[in-house]
């Protein structure tokens, strides 16, 4: 196989801001693999949280392309395989490992004339309802966000140390969907016990993340009042047997685990231990978010609105309308650029 990359800066269409300042550029990775004439394509969304960048993640690509060149790829199985032999070239970037998985898998159901959601789970994709994120706003942005999203199926709204609940009774208020609420490990300061009462009380679906890491410990007493999910505390499928034990659920990310293959053992596993999923995302083009879209088909939530949120999407996906991604008609995993959008060396 051959191996070429490209990068993208993403732009948000609004202000978009969590719990943590940004420390680099959103600068996503581009893989494209070809061989035999048909081509694979990948996206890593590098995030200094997980002390990955772009540029880190194109020197390990470049680091497995000769493993790539000479990798034999005959079927559905070789993608586990693939998929370990990866870690020895491009470790300890989960980042780039999910864009050479991504890749790997839209090359395979392209050749074989399917979709990579009727590869990995033998049905055809069904749309995907996913949460739509309202990051930290002033006044005014949220009530134009809020005017936006008026109608959509599921909310989450983001919160930080400050633990202001004004936003989510400001959004209850307004829309009837599903909402929850993500503090990205920020409320170690606030009285969270009280915070979950609160949003118990408004209904909300879950709590995301309330604390860092460092203090799962805390969280089995205020699942209690309210489904927590994990977030920041779950990267890979080895912290399973641990989350299982504290929290209700898990938020899986392609890019923190290091594709589709071990997400979609991640959703699988997580729901015979008890642990209910979300599959999640960056900042990302359409071509992660239709990744994420196969993993959907088997988790109880989704969090995929990150291509919607961008005004420089470079790609063509998964059409999102109101709140609902719906698969398009297409092999692999249906995913072209934009002519002129990215440019491979």
């Amino acid at each position: 196989m051959e191996i070429q990359t490209a990068t993208h800066d993403l732009q948000p269409r609004h202000a978009f801001r969590i719990a943590r300042r940004r420390t680099q550029p959103l600068r996503n990775v581009f893989l494209q693999i070809t061989r035999d004439g048909t081509h694979g394509l990948g996206e890593a969304s590098p995030n200094a949280y997980y002390k990955e960048t772009a540029a880190g993640v194109l020197e390990k690509l470049g680091a497995a392309s000769d493993w790539l060149r000479n990798l034999k790829m005959a079927g559905l199985p070789d993608l586990d395989r693939a998929w370990a032999e990866s870690w020895e070239h491009v470790a300890p970037s989960r980042a780039a490992q999910c864009a050479l998985d991504l890749a790997l898998w839209d090359w395979l159901a392209r050749r074989e004339g399917v979709s990579v959601a009727e590869l990995a789970t033998g049905a055809a994709p069904r749309p995907v309802p996913t949460f739509c994120t309202i990051g930290l706003s002033t006044p005014e942005e949220l009530r134009t966000k809020v005017r936006e999203m008026r109608g959509f199926p599921r909310i989450k709204i983001k919160s930080d140390a400050g633990a202001d609940l004004t936003p989510v009774h400001y959004v209850r208020a307004r829309c009837t969907g599903v909402l929850a609420v993500d503090a990205n490990g920020a409320w170690a300061g606030a009285d969270v016990g009280a915070l979950t009462s609160e949003l118990a009380r408004l209904e909300i679906a879950f709590l995301e993340q309330p604390l860092p890491p460092a203090k799962d410990a805390q969280i089995p007493r205020l699942r209690s009042q309210l489904p927590i999910f994990a977030d920041e505390s779950c990267v890979t499928e080895d912290d399973l047997p641990r989350l299982a034990k504290r929290f209700t659920g898990i938020n899986v990310k392609l890019v923190k685990c290091g594709g589709l293959t071990p997400a979609l053992r991640m959703a699988r596993n997580a729901r015979d231990i008890g642990l209910k999923t979300m599959i999640g995302c960056m900042l990302e083009s359409s071509a992660l978010i239709a990744a994420g879209c196969v993993a959907a088909q088997l988790t109880d939530h989704a969090d995929l609105d990150g291509a919607w949120l961008l005004a420089n999407d470079p790609c063509a996906g998964w059409r999102f309308e109101r709140g609902v991604l719906h698969p398009p008609a297409a092999t692999g995993l249906g995913v072209a650029a934009h002519p002129g959008a990215l440019v491979f060396v």
